[in-house]
C-alpha cells in the first residue's frame, strides 16, 4: 500500500486508536498496517477491539481466540466484547442492520472502559483490561498521553464502498447518499469513527497479506447471498465489473465527488438557514400562547424526553421563502436539519404550492421527531422515543382553537 496512505493517516492527526479487527483478511491487514507503521503514523496509544456477535456457533469462538492471539504476538492491548445473538436474532429490522448496530455501540463501550480523564484533565487513565495487559505507563499508574479525540478504527475498502454505492443507487438516493460510507464520522464526544482503506481495494490487500506473511480468518456467514450485501457482493458487483471494467473505481469515485458537492451544499445551507435559528428560546413548555397562564397550566409539556431541539424564527424563515420564492429549498433544507441532528424523510417538506417549495407543517410527527408551530416560533425536535414525540404534538393546539375557546 502506497506512502500517500500514511500521509492521508497522519492528517487527520488521530494519535490513539482503537482498532476493530474481526479476524478476517480486510481487519487483519489493517492492524498489522497500524502496527507496523505505528512511529511513521505518529500514533501514541494502540489497542485491538473484537466484537463477538454469538451468531455462530464454534467459529464465532474461534475468531475471538485468534484476534486475541494476534494482539497478544504484537504486544498490543485486547479487547473483547460479546453480544446476545439470540437478542439480536429476535429485534425487529434486518439482522445485519442490528448487528451493526450493536456492533459499534459494543465499540463504543468498550472505548469508554479504556480510558477516563483525571480531574486536572492532562493525564489519561487507562482503564483494567480483563484479558491483555495494561499500556505502557509511568511510575503514578498513568500513560501520559494528552487527552485528545479517540478513534475507532474500522477495516472498509473500496468494495465495502462500491456495495454501499451499489445499494444506494438501487434503492434511490439523495446527494447525502451519494457520499457513500464517510472516511470519518463523529458518534459521541471524543469517539470518532475512522476508515482510511476506503480507497484500498481488496486485491491490494490480499497482496499486502501475501507479502506479509499474514494468515486470516473465513467468515462463513459473509458467503451467504440471502443477506443483501452478500449477493451484490459475489453476484451483482463482479458481473457488472465483467461488463464494465473499472465499476468499483468508478463508484468510489463518485462518492467522493458528492462528498466535495455536498460540503459546498451544506455551507450555503448554513448561511441561508442558520439565519433563522432563535437560540435565545428555550424548549417550549406550552402550546399557542406561552405568556398566558390558563394555558400553560391546562396545556403543559415538558421536556423531559427531549434531546435535542431547533428554534426557527417563522418570520426570519419566511423572509429567507420569499428571498428564494422560484427555488426549490425543500431539499436544502432537510439537508441542514440532518446536519443538525435531525433526520427527515425525502419530501417531508416538500409543498409544491408553498412558497420556495418548503412547506412547514403546523404539527407532524415522523418516528422520534416532531415539528410544531407554536406562535412566532417553528419547533423541530426529538425524543428519547417515538411516543413522547407524538405526544407533544397532539397536545400542541392551533392558535385559533385556543382564541376560539378563551
Amino acid at each position: 500500500m502506497s506512502f500517500d496512505l500514511i500521509e492521508n493517516i497522519r492528517r487527520h492527526g488521530f494519535k490513539r486508536l482503537l482498532l476493530a479487527v474481526s479476524g478476517g483478511l480486510d481487519s487483519i491487514c489493517l492492524a498489522h498496517y497500524f502496527i507496523k507503521n505505528r512511529k511513521a503514523l505518529g500514533i501514541e496509544w494502540l489497542g485491538i477491539a473484537h466484537v463477538h456477535h454469538g451468531l455462530r456457533e464454534g467459529t464465532a469462538d474461534r475468531d475471538a481466540k485468534f484476534v486475541e492471539e494476534f494482539a497478544k504476538s504484537h504486544d498490543v492491548p485486547f479487547f473483547l466484547k460479546k453480544l446476545d445473538g439470540e437478542a439480536l436474532k429476535d429485534a425487529e429490522g434486518s439482522l445485519e442492520e442490528n448487528a451493526r448496530d450493536a456492533r459499534y455501540k459494543a465499540l463504543t463501550e468498550i472505548v469508554k472502559s479504556i480510558v477516563t480523564l483525571e480531574p486536572t484533565g492532562d493525564r489519561v487513565h487507562y482503564a483494567l483490561d480483563p484479558i491483555g495487559a495494561l499500556p505502557l505507563q509511568d511510575d503514578e499508574g498513568c500513560a501520559p498521553i494528552p487527552h485528545s479525540p479517540i478513534a475507532i478504527v474500522t477495516a472498509h475498502h473500496a468494495g465495502d464502498q462500491a456495495e454501499t454505492m451499489y445499494m444506494r443507487l438501487k434503492r434511490g438516493t439523495t446527494l447525502a447518499g451519494l457520499r457513500g460510507i464517510q472516511e470519518t464520522r463523529a458518534i459521541q464526544d471524543d469517539i470518532v469513527i475512522f476508515r482510511p482503506f476506503l480507497n484500498v481495494t481488496r486485491n491490494e490487500l490480499l497482496t499486502y497479506a501475501r507479502e506479509n506473511g499474514l494468515s486470516w480468518c473465513e467468515d462463513e456467514s459473509n458467503a451467504d447471498v440471502k443477506f443483501a450485501r452478500n449477493k451484490i457482493r459475489h453476484e451483482f458487483l463482479p458481473n457488472l465489473e465483467q461488463e464494465c471494467p473499472g465499476t468499483i473505481q468508478q463508484l468510489c469515485k463518485i462518492a467522493g465527488l458528492a462528498d466535495k458537492a455536498y460540503a459546498k451544499v451544506i455551507a450555503k445551507c448554513s448561511r441561508s438557514f442558520d439565519f433563522a435559528q432563535d437560540d435565545t428560546r428555550g424548549f417550549p413548555l406550552t402550546s399557542a400562547s406561552p405568556q398566558d397562564d390558563k394555558w400553560r397550566s391546562r396545556n403543559r409539556v415538558r421536556d423531559d424526553n427531549a434531546i435535542r431541539t431547533i428554534a426557527l424564527d417563522k418570520k426570519k424563515l419566511n423572509k429567507i421563502l420569499r428571498e428564494y420564492a422560484n427555488a426549490d429549498l425543500s431539499e436544502m433544507f432537510r439537508l441542514w436539519l440532518t446536519e443538525k441532528g435531525f433526520r427527515f424523510p425525502i419530501g417531508f417538506f416538500y409543498g409544491p404550492k408553498e412558497p420556495a417549495h418548503v412547506k412547514i407543517p403546523v404539527r407532524a410527527v415522523y418516528r422520534r421527531r416532531s415539528v410544531v408551530k407554536i406562535a412566532h416560533t417553528v419547533w423541530i425536535c426529538e425524543f428519547k422515543d417515538a411516543l413522547s414525540a407524538a405526544k407533544f404534538v397532539s397536545c400542541e393546539k392551533k392558535e385559533k382553537d385556543y382564541n376560539e375557546s378563551t
